[in-house]
């Protein structure tokens, strides 16, 4: 390793450097998005999960299939392919 380290030209130096700003630059900024993800209001959707739970108890919403989907049946998949 210290070998090959001798053999870097100040070339090589400067483009490795740049790969690690290049890294740190990119770390940073994921680092600061995910500080502003944790905050309330910033655009990012958070579920109040207390509420969520009330309407599932209430039976408001269920763990059933919604009323407008259900599965395809052969006939209807087949139907879907040929009018492709």
């Amino acid at each position: 390793m210290i070998q090959s380290l001798r053999h870097l030209h100040v070339r090589e130096l400067r483009f490795l450097g740049l790969i690690a700003l290049t890294l740190a630059l990119i770390a940073l900024h994921l680092g600061s998005s995910l500080r502003l993800a944790e905050l309330r209001g910033i655009g990012w959707r958070t579920l109040d999960l207390p509420a969520l739970q009330r309407r599932i108890d209430s039976g408001e919403l269920s763990e059933r299939e919604a009323s407008w989907y259900h599965r395809a049946t052969p006939n209807e998949a087949a139907a879907a392919r040929s009018a492709r």
